[in-house]
């Protein structure tokens, strides 16, 4: 099966934890990998506004090929006002037109990805290879979750249209299934429910001394840890206002508590602002502020921390909670979308319905005060890794894209039977 993957917004290679790049770049790196070691080929379309026309092709791991295509727009917004144009050029460049037409199925992941894969098969419409879609995140959702309305109409509508045109839409959770269909008006028959895997060779439990001495903090008592991009839909600030009302409420306990919060600013976020407001708090001699770090350091991380906590307004998966989970930690996390399917209440940690700070602090204080229940929940995340991994992801990829290249096959069979 030949697989064309459109990753226009961030590439996969791109740092987790920067910019644009997050689970989107994990779960696209990994499943290509997954389908080439499964015996398919897979080539990987991405847009750089720095790159210099169309770069050559490189290998993102044995048997991927990732190409990287000149755009102007500089924000994903823009890339996707610009959708029609990024379709001619990619139709018209020999190498990617003629991968689009031999590909028996092409893979778009964000909405930016799906609307010029629409675009696409506009320009071809009696070539077109089957389109199967993984939004990610749904506009709609996010408004709904965020209790406003911040997402621009131009992606409602894209991806109302999205939903409309693809052959598959790949759905993370049951629940994500049933916002497609609720929200994008999605048909449920060509809604398929396939949870993404984390890797469970890299993120896999430890003794817990041994991780802080590889990231030097053999010396923490307690720690806790947040990863991941630092905005508005992570729920950030919720955190950053949590430990100070923590810091301020339980002073002996907070003086035990190292706080490390890794990753970089994103979307409307600024960095340099957040840290601010955090040492001009009460917990402000707590938190120290990383740099995104590659995984398998931040397999380190996560078996140094006694608690991981990801307070999402929300998230369609939850690549954070899944990683800590399958590392053996305990994980707080906000009762929204994927979140829920991964931390398993009174099993693998605790979920919290509200963005109350006074909530999560005191949530917070009574998990680090009580490690017996800490340990309860370590060892109920162990359980579940082997729901986690990859390889239990993989068949139910592999059956979505299988079906729709016999789609696509039988399709092409019947047309020449026609013209004949």
């Amino acid at each position: 099966m030949r697989i064309v993957v459109l990753s226009l917004h961030t590439s996969p290679a791109a740092q987790p934890g920067t910019g644009d790049a997050g689970g989107l770049n994990v779960y696209v790196s990994h499943t290509a990998a997954q389908l080439v070691r499964a015996g398919h080929s897979v080539d990987i379309l991405t847009a750089d506004p720095a790159a210099a026309g169309r770069t050559d092709a490189v290998e993102l791991g044995e048997g991927v090929r990732l190409h990287t295509l000149a755009v102007d727009a500089t924000t994903k917004d823009e890339m996707g006002g610009e959708a029609a144009q990024i379709a001619r050029r990619i139709a018209a460049d020999d190498e990617l037109g003629a991968l689009l037409r031999d590909a028996d199925v092409i893979w778009a992941h964000y909405w930016v990805s799906g609307l010029v894969a629409c675009e696409l098969r506009d320009l071809t419409p009696t070539r077109d290879p089957a389109l199967a879609m993984s939004f990610h995140t749904i506009a709609a959702v996010k408004d709904r979750d965020l209790e406003e309305a911040r997402e621009p109409a131009e992606r409602l509508a894209a991806e109302r249209r999205i939903a409309a045109t693809a052959d598959i839409l790949l759905a993370n959770t049951a629940s994500e299934a049933r916002d497609m269909a609720a929200l994008l008006d999605a048909d449920p028959r060509r809604i398929r429910v396939v949870p993404p895997g984390v890797d469970t060779d890299t993120f896999r439990p430890g003794p817990l001394q041994d991780a802080r001495r590889a990231i030097g903090a053999e010396d923490a008592d307690l720690l806790v840890l947040g990863v991941g991009r630092m905005q508005y839909v992570k729920g950030t600030d919720i955190l950053l206002d949590a430990l100070a009302q923590f810091a301020a409420t339980e002073p002996v306990l907070a003086g035990r508590t190292r706080i490390v919060m890794l990753g970089g600013a994103s979307g409307e976020a600024d960095a340099a602002g957040m840290q601010e407001l955090a040492a001009a708090s009460a917990a402000g001699s707590l938190i120290e502020f990383r740099d995104p770090v590659p995984a398998r350091v931040l397999a380190d991380w996560y078996r140094a921390a006694d608690l991981v906590v990801v307070p999402s307004r929300s998230e369609s998966f939850g690549f954070v909670a899944a990683e800590a989970v399958a590392s053996g930690t305990p994980v707080l996390a906000s009762q929204v979308g994927g979140l829920a399917h991964i931390v398993r209440p009174g099993e693998s940690g605790v979920l919290i319905a509200d963005r109350s700070p006074y909530t999560w602090a005191d949530t917070i204080a009574a998990l680090l005060a009580d490690p017996a229940q800490r340990a309860r929940l370590a060892a109920g995340a162990i359980e579940l890794r082997g729901e986690l991994s990859w390889e239990t992801a993989e068949a139910g990829m592999l059956e979505v894209l299988t079906e729709l290249a016999s789609r696509r096959d039988r399709r092409a069979a019947t047309e020449g039977e026609a013209h004949e």
